[in-house]
């Protein structure tokens, strides 16, 4: 085995990205793992990374050979590059006695990744520890999606929130904005999903494929814009990766700004990834980032009642004709 001296680990400037091991990934060979949670890492990448002891388990450092256990904590330390800047911070929407709920903007990341540690949902929190004692997301946005964001505040909260969302008990809906004419009766949209084989450009990106997930998604007709966009509710009522952006460009409506599921072709979200967002990719995308907007979410409390928050759409959907004051259809 090739061994490599550590260039991140025990350095003061290092950082470490926190991997908590589910009970579905317990038994995997760490490498395994980490390149199910890392997916646009290659796993030779992955296994450089380790055997150059930038993996550890507490004071254990890892092998690539080694098992993943359930609750186990992996760090993968490294030297982060700057950061980009990013356009704005959450808004508080409404908060309960163990809970808060934040409006988060659609360019900001909700965890550290490898371009995002401190300008994150969860870096930005961690500034006001008095607002957001022992606070710990217990569902994700991507990055570009903006919208209702549940943060529990200590662990019986997330215990229960986290519980509420495994049993599908929470209630989601999204606004997103396609390019078509939507059909005025709505779709229901249940293709399974799953990753590529093998992987192409974008090696994250979801397809059907008959012997996936099960998938599952209503559509709702909202706004017909004019014949070339439509926004449109979404139920989602399965949790698959991506589940709305791929069914919708399944379906023949792709969202607008979607760089990895829209019309533009995947070697431009190959540049946008090593060039960044330049004006021409802009264009071929449709919009700065991806027009889908979490809308709403309702959840129960610990008193058996149901509660929902809602969040405003952005302006951003306005510049393409989105009437803002729009109601919930609350189905």
């Amino acid at each position: 085995m090739k061994h490599f001296e550590s260039v991140a680990r025990g350095k003061p400037e290092a950082i470490a990205r926190l991997f908590t091991v589910d009970g579905n990934e317990a038994g995997l060979r760490l490498d395994q793992f980490l390149c199910s949670r890392i997916q646009r890492l290659s796993r030779s990448r992955v296994q450089v990374l380790i055997r150059r002891g930038e993996v550890d388990r507490g004071d254990e450092i890892l092998k690539v050979s080694s098992r993943v256990a359930e609750g186990d904590h992996i760090r993968l330390w490294r030297i982060p590059p700057p950061e980009p800047q990013v356009a704005g911070w959450p808004e508080e929407l409404e908060r309960g006695e163990d809970w808060v709920a934040l409006s988060k903007p659609g360019d900001l990341t909700v965890h550290p990744s490898a371009r995002y540690f401190h300008h994150t949902v969860t870096g930005w929190m961690a500034t006001f520890p008095e607002r957001f004692p022992d606070a710990r997301l217990v569902h994700r946005l991507d990055r570009e999606t903006s919208g209702v964001l549940l943060v529990a505040l200590g662990a019986a909260s997330d215990r229960r929130l986290g519980k509420a969302f495994a049993a599908r008990q929470v209630k989601k809906e999204y606004l997103a904005l396609v390019e078509g004419a939507f059909p005025h009766k709505g779709v229901d949209c249940d293709l399974s999903l799953g990753p590529a084989e093998p992987p192409g450009i974008i090696r994250i990106k979801q397809v059907h494929q008959a012997k996936g997930d099960r998938a599952r998604t209503r559509f709702q007709m909202e706004q017909a814009i004019d014949h070339n966009l439509s926004l449109i509710r979404c139920f989602p009522e399965t949790g698959r990766m991506h589940q709305i952006r791929a069914h919708l460009s399944l379906i023949g409506y792709p969202i607008v700004g979607d760089k990895i599921y829209g019309s533009a072709p995947d070697e431009d979200y190959d540049r946008f990834v090593s060039e960044g967002l330049s004006d021409d990719l802009v264009v071929s995308f449709g919009a700065r980032r991806q027009l889908l907007h979490a809308a709403a979410l309702e959840f129960p409390l610990p008193d058996g009642r149901w509660h929902r928050v809602e969040a405003s759409l952005p302006e951003e959907f306005a510049r393409f004709g989105v009437v803002q004051n729009l109601e919930s259809s609350g189905a």
